[in-house]
């Protein structure tokens, strides 16, 4: 279980600020950095870009200090009762945040809860910690990452948002400036399928909900999916599925009338 000791959002310090603690806390301390600082990482001090994350273990020294005008960070000491990351992890090293607002969003929500009284904060306090450390983690993995990684990551959620679109193979290498060929080894490489596999998924996950929450004819569901052919709907969604739109949706529905 991860319980918070403490915890502040938006600190702000001025151009002075200095820590200096040779031992550390006894618990964990997580920083979310807003502006830049130099860290002492391995004896030897770097200055690194705002919005970074930092991870201090247990009794770890930690010597930071602001290197602008001003500094302000966002603080966190928990204590946990297994551990929290694998032996790898680079405790006390500043990790760049490729989305920085996200982790914000979370640590909020992580703070409202913590001087809030709802019933279920305990528990909803544990499983936020460990979700913003795991973010971390991940963010650490994909650091070394090339660009093209997060363009990539970015296409797929488009993707996924609206899987009615005029998706190709050309325009969609086209849209990074990359080759067909390119596209389709970095995207099965990072994803372990290919951008038209996320393209028909997408577009059956879509008609199945449409199926089942409206009256709409095949014909016009296979539009709003983004198939100019029905027929060429209805053979792919039942490649996927194994049985037609016309089945699928009388099956799930009366399945559904059964339960009432």
């Amino acid at each position: 279980m991860i319980e918070i000791v403490k915890m502040g959002e938006d600190a702000d310090h001025d151009a002075s600020f200095e820590v200096d603690r040779p031992n550390g806390f006894p618990e964990y301390m997580l920083l979310l950095t807003r502006t830049s600082g130099r860290f002492l990482v391995d004896d030897v001090w770097n200055d690194y870009p705002s919005d970074c994350a930092v991870l201090f273990k247990p009794y770890q020294k930690q010597r930071y200090h602001a290197i602008e005008e001003s500094y302000t960070d966002c603080w966190m000491h928990f204590t946990s009762d297994r551990p929290i990351t694998d032996d790898h992890f680079p405790y006390g090293t500043p990790i760049v945040m490729r989305q920085p607002t996200e982790f914000y969003q979370l640590f909020h929500i992580i703070c409202t809860q913590y001087y809030g009284v709802a019933a279920h904060r305990d528990t909803i306090l544990n499983h936020l910690v460990e979700s913003l450390v795991h973010m971390i983690a991940d963010e650490n993995q994909t650091a070394r990452f090339p660009e093209i990684y997060y363009q990539l990551v970015d296409l797929r959620k488009e993707i996924c948002q609206n899987p009615a679109g005029k998706w190709t193979v050309p325009h969609m290498s086209e849209k990074l400036n990359i080759s067909t060929g390119y596209l389709h080894a970095a995207y099965q490489q990072y994803f372990h399928t290919t951008c038209m596999n996320d393209v028909i998924a997408s577009r059956i996950e879509l008609a199945c909900e449409l199926l089942l929450s409206c009256n709409l004819s095949i014909a016009k569901i296979a539009e709003q999916c983004g198939y100019n052919n029905t027929e060429h709907f209805i053979r792919q969604f039942k490649t996927c599925k194994n049985i037609t739109p016309g089945k699928y949706r009388k099956q799930n529905n009366a399945d559904y009338l059964k339960t009432i």
